[in-house]
């Protein structure tokens, strides 16, 4: 018995789609990049050069959808923590670029920094739930000019897992290949084992900025793979109702995997089954509302459709810091996500609408993951696991403490054993009074004075440095 969410009725999703379609093909969407206008009028979209405005036809969609692979690797430096796209597994996300950091030391709320973003990936690394580190923060104390190679290069440091990253400028490929080239084994990028791969947001409503798809489109050239995620504001910038915010948000998903087949054909890409709501009380996104579930059950079903790989969000939160609030918004977006089997799930780590770093809260996060995975395995039932020839053994009055089945079941995982949010007598629990945040306090210390990631390839670091002093002196003040 393996419990699951059902993903909407076909009829629903195929008229999401239709709508989706309409909407490419008679509304259209801002390409505005000389190169992708060229694509996509080769291929036989209507392309109105004046305004960047791109119509797509059906046809182009349907030739991208099967062009993109099902099954993608997201390679680690580390071959040992290869992630594996093919609908067999999920693995756990941090999530991407907040703005600041619950400092757990001092208790402060203040702008992100590279330690930070270091520290992060660092405790990702050490941690078996996390398959693919998204550098979760945006340093304020990089210098603007290198910042996005700073962070590649901070993360290529501190995990041999797979590193996701934005790339916001074309100018900016060359010395993120560069990077890409020194950190990996031999010294060169291979698109057969991408270990990094860029999260690529088009623009709501219907648009994709100026550098951000030039950037991107130099990148799908190397082969570097693509986690595409639009993050429109429903009632703001898409529609309101969630249908109709579900629909603008495939359609601009669909627009960019047309054009990243067109510059590659078999282009790794991931659908992010995502997109926002507005609180129109206060003005702001909000990261684990009721409708976030059913966006992300809405959007992994057009994923299924396509057989496309699948990114859902789930524990992250609107909280403002630790609190039952925190821990209802990661529980249940977690636990949604998880029965709807998604390849990745992103979120881990983030507070605050998704813009505030809390290292504790990735191993918090690591344990509600278990728990998650602990529930969609399900129940067995055959008599190995029904034991009736034990209950007959233990007969009326009797207890299981001593059966060898209870110790083989215990030992293969039948019952889920937490590691940080512990379950403690009341009478115990009083005199210390240490609670999981604290438990996952110290082990974020630990994980800090002690875990080393894989190292770089000799001279690796060296030859990064140099590429973003080179960088630094050829972007200038850009």
């Amino acid at each position: 018995m393996i419990p699951r969410i059902h993903l909407p009725p076909s009829v629903e999703i195929d008229a999401i789609h239709a709508a989706s379609l309409r909407v490419l093909e008679h509304v259209g969407v801002v390409f505005p990049d000389r190169r992708a206008q060229k694509l996509l009028a080769e291929a036989g979209a209507d392309v109105h050069a004046d305004s960047g405005l791109v119509k797509i036809p059906p046809r182009l969609v349907e030739d991208a959808l099967a062009a993109a692979p099902r099954d993608i690797l997201l390679a680690g430096r580390d071959p040992a923590r290869d992630v594996r796209c093919d609908g067999s597994d999920t693995f756990l996300t941090l999530d991407g670029t907040g703005a600041y950091t619950l400092d757990h030391r001092s208790g402060e709320r203040r702008p992100s920094t590279m330690r930070d973003l270091a520290d992060a990936a660092l405790v990702a690394d050490a941690a078996p739930e996390v398959g693919v580190v998204w550098n979760i923060v945006s340093a304020a104390d990089a210098p603007p000019n290198t910042q996005v190679l700073a962070e590649l290069a901070a993360c290529v440091r501190s995990t041999g897992k797979h590193v996701q990253g934005e790339v916001q400028r074309a100018v900016e490929v060359p010395f993120v290949m560069e990077i890409l080239a020194a950190a990996a084994d031999g010294g060169r990028w291979n698109p057969a084992r991408p270990f990094f791969s860029i999260v690529y947001c088009p623009v709501p409503p219907l648009q994709h900025e100026p550098e951000m798809i030039a950037a991107a489109v130099a990148l799908a050239d190397e082969g570097v793979p693509m986690c595409i995620y639009s993050m429109g504001l429903a009632g703001a910038t898409a529609p309101v109702t969630i249908a109709g915010a579900v629909m603008q948000a495939n359609a601009e998903i669909l627009s960019s995997l047309v054009l990243f087949q067109l510059v590659r054909s078999g282009l790794p890409c991931i659908y992010v089954a995502d997109t926002g709501v507005l609180d129109m009380r206060v003005g702001i996104y909000t990261a684990a509302s009721p409708e976030s579930i059913l966006i992300t059950q809405a959007m992994v079903g057009l994923a299924r459709r396509y057989e496309l790989p699948v990114m859902a969000t789930g524990l992250t939160g609107d909280a403002n810091g630790f609190s039952m609030m925190s821990g209802s918004d990661a529980g249940m977006t977690a636990l949604a996500a998880m029965l709807m089997e998604p390849d990745l799930l992103v979120g881990a780590g983030m507070l605050d609408g998704a813009q505030m770093l809390s290292l504790p809260k990735i191993l918090l996060d690591c344990e509600l993951f278990r728990q998650c995975r602990r529930v969609r395995a399900g129940l067995t039932v055959d008599d190995d696991h029904l034991m009736p020839d034990v209950v007959a053994d233990v007969g009326p009055g009797g207890h299981f403490l001593k059966a060898k089945q209870t110790r083989q079941h215990m030992r293969s995982g039948e019952i889920y054993l937490p590691q940080l949010m512990l379950r403690e007598p009341y009478d115990a629990w009083s005199v210390a009074k240490r609670g999981e945040l604290e438990r996952a306090v110290s082990a974020v210390e630990e994980i800090l004075a002690g875990h080393r990631p894989k190292a770089l390839p000799a001279g690796a670091a060296d030859r990064i440095d140099e590429v973003i002093a080179a960088a630094g002196r050829e972007l200038g003040g850009r």
